[in-house]
């Protein structure tokens, strides 16, 4: 890990549509409360981003709020991003009564019922695309989270940026690394500040790799959740095609903490 970028263009999204990177964090004092909602703290932070996050009438100052909604009303079990943003949209928990899975215990979200979720949400689980992926839905403004993976090891985290060389002569691109916020940085802190950091990548045998996350180079991105800025909708089809950029109904969706 490191908070200096590599030799190479930064790309960051709140440099190019205003607004700055957000970092909800799991708590020290109350582990049991939230130790395994890595999930839920990424998708506070791209609704807090997005704008999504601050409903009419709701108290919700910042993305540390967002994720204490979040606390009170799930259960601290691993997840998925996409379940806790469409119950933000329409308080409907798709993964609810599934064994293994973070369920709602006490009755909320629903903030967007007017609006159909699936209008403003992209997702992608293929693992060779995640960084042309990360890179798309950057550029297009949109809030992003990662679900990396170790063995069966699962966690979430949310991309606000990416580095990358481009060749003239060749007219190639090139990733280098990404830069992101983590709910697991700083659990040993109490209200601790915001910190982007930025890791470097590479490409090996069909997947996009972090070096040196959590002290190996065994994490590798395996699926890439996108939010629409509001009130902006998904671009036209054709904006996806070659992006393998396609909807999550269908595919396997992986808990995270």
């Amino acid at each position: 890990m490191s908070t200096t970028s590599a030799l190479a263009t930064s790309y960051y999204l709140y440099h190019s549509y205003g607004g700055t990177y957000h970092d909800a964090e799991k708590s020290p004092s109350i582990p049991d409360d939230d130790s395994k909602m890595c999930w839920a703290a990424s998708a506070a932070n791209i609704l807090a981003w997005t704008g999504w996050g601050y409903p009419s009438g709701e108290s919700f100052h910042n993305e540390d709020d967002i994720f204490k909604y979040f606390q009170d009303h799930w259960t601290n079990v691993g997840g998925n991003p996409y379940f806790g943003l469409d119950w933000w949209f329409d308080g409907v928990n798709d993964s609810q009564g599934v064994a293994g899975w973070s369920q709602v215990d006490d009755e909320g979200g629903g903030f967007w019922t007017d609006k159909y979720f699936s209008n403003y949400y992209l997702s992608s689980n293929s693992v060779s695309e995640a960084m042309n992926n990360i890179a798309l839905l950057t550029v297009n403004g949109y809030g992003t989270s990662l679900g990396v993976i170790n063995g069966n090891t699962g966690h979430a985290i949310t991309a606000w940026g990416f580095d990358y060389d481009y060749n003239d002569a060749t007219d190639t691109l090139s990733y280098d690394g990404i830069w992101v916020t983590d709910s697991d940085d700083n659990m040993d802190v109490t209200d601790p500040a915001n910190s982007l950091v930025y890791y470097d990548v590479f490409y090996y045998q069909g997947a996009w790799f972090l070096e040196n996350f959590y002290g190996t180079d065994s994490w590798y991105i395996s699926e890439v959740h996108g939010l629409a800025q509001m009130p902006v909708p998904v671009p036209p089809a054709v904006w996806l095609l070659g992006s393998g950029l396609i909807g999550l109904v269908g595919l396997r969706k992986r808990r995270t903490a």
